[in-house]
């Protein structure tokens, strides 16, 4: 049930983004300087249960709550083809990939959609 739900969290992220949408802040002094459309990108996707609220939600609604908010977050189409590439990996892959993909991009290893998976 839960690859299911985590399914509909990327199958979800290959709509475009409304223009105005934008993630929840974080305190500045922890969020990393994010200066291209996919670095915020994989921000989203690494962070998406905390910024879009989903963990006031309960576990079982937390995958279509998280699907929804990147569907409308993501911003850009690189990130949105990274969210459908990952939904259709096994999680073992899945992880391989996003650590693969963030080192790629100079991006530290806190992501804690890898915890989740």
């Amino acid at each position: 049930m839960r690859s299911f739900l985590l399914s509909l969290v990327f199958l979800g992220a290959a709509c475009e983004p409304t223009p105005s949408s934008d993630p929840a802040p974080k305190s500045e002094a922890s969020k990393p300087v994010l200066a291209t459309p996919f670095a915020r990108d994989l921000d989203r996707i690494c962070n998406a249960e905390e910024q879009s609220g989903a963990l006031d939600e309960i576990p079982s609604a937390r995958g279509q709550h998280v699907g929804v908010w990147l569907a409308t977050n993501l911003e850009s189409q690189e990130g949105r083809d990274l969210s459908v590439e990952l939904v259709q990996l096994p999680p073992p892959e899945r992880i391989a990939r996003l650590k693969t993909i963030l080192a790629e991009n100079k991006m530290g290893a806190d992501c804690e959609i890898l915890a989740t998976w």
